[in-house]
């Protein structure tokens, strides 16, 4: 799956190149799939090889490699813009990272799993439903904390336009840089206090990054709530991840996450629709306002389950 995912982002990015607009939609629905296929595998890689007890710190080293990803690239991409080739040499270079991470896959595809699990195949297969039910708990938790991304991540400049801040783009690298440091730190302790715990602190983090945010009038307040955030989203996204793990039947690792996978996509596209949908209505304090109520949420979803997670394995 992983590499499928591969071959089909590589392809995608590559009909970039083709100068008719109509190729845009097709892309854009090939890379959907392919991102769809990464997601999947590499997911469910990671939960196959994590051990049980250190399972958040190895999706706090998971996460922080992609977003060390998202805050590196981009950056090399304007600059080969700039660069002659342009456009052009920048959709080569994404396909061809695409197919650089296509060995690996294959590699990982042969490798043969030490414990086997036991599936019945006698009669009919079970019907299975689009989502997995299973990690419904961990996807919820963890779209209460992807939902205010794009408040932050896409809405942040121009509020801060608006209030008279300049240079607001430190933020983004002192964010950026607290989260790869973090993310690893924080997945170990989330492994250690259980999960429950673990994410009350992040979203406790998120919503005190978030209130800093929206009653700045200045870039170090900014910049101060930016490292909250951070925070939050490294611990919440390190041990909702890891809880997806814990929640996921063995027998079908990739359906249950897959289905957690969703709470990212369904996070960034929604939140960026009711970020600007607040923004419009209530002005951008008012839109920090329903990201911190989004975060409220959350905690009112942990409250109700957290009985039912998982305790720390010792």
């Amino acid at each position: 799956m992983l590499a499928s995912g591969l071959i089909v982002l590589a392809i995608g990015t590559a009909l970039l190149l083709a100068p008719f607009l109509a190729m845009l939609f097709v892309a854009g629905v090939a890379r959907g799939i392919g991102w769809g296929g990464v997601n999947t595998g590499g997911y469910t890689t990671l939960a196959i090889a994590a051990p049980v007890h250190r399972r958040g710190e190895a999706a706090g080293y998971y996460t922080s490699v992609t977003t060390s990803a998202s805050i590196v690239f981009p950056a090399l991409a304007l600059w080969l813009i700039d660069a002659p080739g342009g456009y052009q040499r920048v959709f080569l270079l994404s396909s061809a990272l695409a197919l650089l991470g296509l060995p690996i896959a294959m590699r990982l595809g042969k490798q043969k799993s030490g414990t086997k699990v036991a599936v019945q195949t006698a009669g009919k297969p079970t019907p299975r439903p689009l989502i997995d039910r299973g990690v419904l708990v961990a996807t919820g938790l963890n779209l209460c904390s992807t939902l205010v991304m794009p408040f932050v991540m896409a809405f942040l400049p121009l509020y801060a336009r608006s209030i008279g801040v300049e240079n607001i783009g430190m933020f983004y690298v002192l964010a950026g840089v607290t989260s790869i440091i973090i993310r690893p730190v924080l997945g170990r302790r989330s492994d250690a206090m259980g999960r429950g715990p673990a994410i009350g602190f992040g979203l406790g983090a998120q919503a005190i990054g978030l209130s800093l945010i929206m009653i700045a009038n200045g870039l170090p307040l900014i910049l101060v709530g930016g490292v909250f955030v951070a925070v939050g989203w490294g611990l919440t996204g390190s041990a909702t991840m890891a809880l997806a793990m814990d929640l996921a039947n063995p027998r079908s690792r990739g359906h249950a996450m897959a289905t957690f996978s969703m709470s990212f996509q369904l996070g960034n596209g929604g939140g960026a629709i009711i970020a600007g949908y607040l923004a419009d209505l209530v002005g951008f304090r008012g839109m920090y306002a329903g990201a911190i109520a989004i975060t409220i949420a959350g905690f009112g979803l942990l409250a109700t389950v957290r009985k039912l997670l998982p305790r720390p394995v010792r």
